[in-house]
């Protein structure tokens, strides 16, 4: 009984620790060289757009999850791997986006905050 309750908690350390947090200096990237170098401006956009809609889906699955008992643990084993590949991407398309000179969708940044109007 002791040992198998040390296993169970040692899978899911071991899971636990494969959800890391991403940020631009990473070097950790699950988006694979090239990935979106087909896409024209506007497809980059939308591919972005809708990465940041899920990704804000993750988040808030995420956020409710923590304020379970063990909700920490079922968050990172179910929603953080894909929320770290939509990050991973999101850098990638931003890069494309500027290896390509898109200008940048006001209308989308202005709908998700990350630009206020100037009024």
């Amino acid at each position: 009984m002791r040992s198998s309750r040390a296993a169970v908690i040692l899978i899911a350390l071991i899971c636990a620790g494969c959800s890391m947090v991403l940020d631009d200096n990473s070097p950790v990237f699950s988006a694979a060289p090239g990935k979106y170098d087909y896409l024209d401006c506007k497809g980059i956009a939308d591919r972005t757009a809708s990465n940041a809609r899920r990704a804000a889906e993750l988040d808030a699955l995420m956020q409710r999850a923590n304020q379970g008992a063990g909700g920490r643990l079922v968050s990172n084993m179910v929603y953080k791997d894909e929320y770290n590949s939509l990050q991973a991407d999101q850098i990638a398309l931003r890069q494309v986006s500027d290896e390509k000179r898109c200008a940048p969708d006001l209308k989308a940044l202005a709908r998700t905050g990350a630009i206020a109007p100037m009024h």
